[in-house]
């Protein structure tokens, strides 16, 4: 699925976030700066989630079957 592709790039985008944010040179606006970064890939994974979840949640439309016509075969 798309969704799973997109959510594991937002992942490794969120861990790279993370990775950097325990950086001990790290300033304080650039600390300021990637946990700005940080939660919104979060909404953005929690975004794609939600819609995913709703997905699964939806009963299964039953297809309908054509109306029978009035042409018989037999």
């Amino acid at each position: 699925m798309e969704s799973d592709s997109k959510l594991e790039d937002l992942r490794s985008v969120l861990s790279c976030v993370f990775e950097k944010l325990g950086a001990e040179s790290l300033t304080e606006p650039d600390r300021v700066e990637l946990v700005a970064r940080a939660e919104a890939v979060q909404d953005e994974i929690d975004a794609i989630q939600d819609a995913v979840d709703d997905e699964e949640r939806l009963p299964m439309r039953a297809t309908a079957l054509p109306e029978p016509s009035g042409d018989r075969l037999f």
